[in-house]
């Protein structure tokens, strides 16, 4: 399959968002994001797409992440070389934002949302070095940063992504599929199979793609494909 990323919906709609955060940072209007959505909806292929696409930073967040490791990381993709004192690694990284003015792309921020002080100190690191902020998370996101109006009151942009429909599986199999046609019927079958789940739909075109090159088929329907599975045994 083709490495690339399918202009879906979602992916749109992220781009959008983005576009007017940035605009917005410009403007010193308020300037943060949120991506929110169950899993396998695509947030965090939009926000590394993004991420490249803006030559901005990309920081996933872990479970077990405390004020600073967090912001250890973060330091150190942006160029922080040795560990240093929270308040200095805090000033480091205010500082080289603003100066190279780049956009920070928060994933999995659900585990920021349950720490306060994580997010507070997130909420200074925009007022003093104004650069957008994409926080990227789980359907229940919106509802954990509601605790901290202080914060919402910064977000702009809102994008939930929504599961799949059939513009969507079309767009990602001409985007994404090479040397083989799939017909809608067989979309539509894989589209169902899935739930409108773009990580399963993504599995589900890499095993068709495989079947027509291993059979020397250019074009595939539903009736050709049969029963066979769109994914791995005991997977999904």
């Amino acid at each position: 399959m083709k490495s690339t990323t399918a202009r879906t919906k979602n992916i749109l709609a992220a781009f959008d968002a983005y576009q007017n955060v940035a605009e917005a940072a410009m403007d010193g209007t308020p300037a943060m994001g949120m991506f929110s959505g169950k899993a396998g909806l695509g947030k965090t292929t939009a926000g590394a797409w993004l991420f490249s696409h803006a030559d901005g930073i990309l920081v996933r967040c872990l479970s077990a992440d405390t004020l600073g490791t967090f912001l250890e990381r973060l330091a150190l993709d942006l160029g922080l070389e040795a560990r240093s004192r929270r308040a200095d690694m805090l000033n480091f990284i205010v500082r080289e934002l603003a100066f190279q003015n780049k956009p920070v792309f928060i994933d999995e921020a659900d585990y920021l949302a349950e720490k306060v002080p994580v997010l507070e100190t997130l909420r200074d690191i925009y007022d003093l070095a104004n650069v957008p902020i994409i926080l990227i998370g789980y359907e229940q996101l919106p509802k954990k940063i509601k605790r901290l109006p202080q914060l919402l009151s910064r977000i702009s942009q809102h994008v939930e992504f929504k599961p799949a429909d059939l513009d969507d599986i079309t767009i990602m199999s001409n985007d994404l599929v090479e040397n083989c046609t799939i017909n809608q019927d067989l979309l539509e079958q894989l589209l169902k199979a899935s739930k409108g789940n773009f990580r399963r739909i993504t599995v589900g075109l890499g095993y068709i793609e495989k079947f027509c090159r291993s059979n020397s088929i250019s074009s595939i329907s539903q009736s050709q494909w049969a029963d066979r599975p769109f994914f791995p045994a005991g997977e999904f």
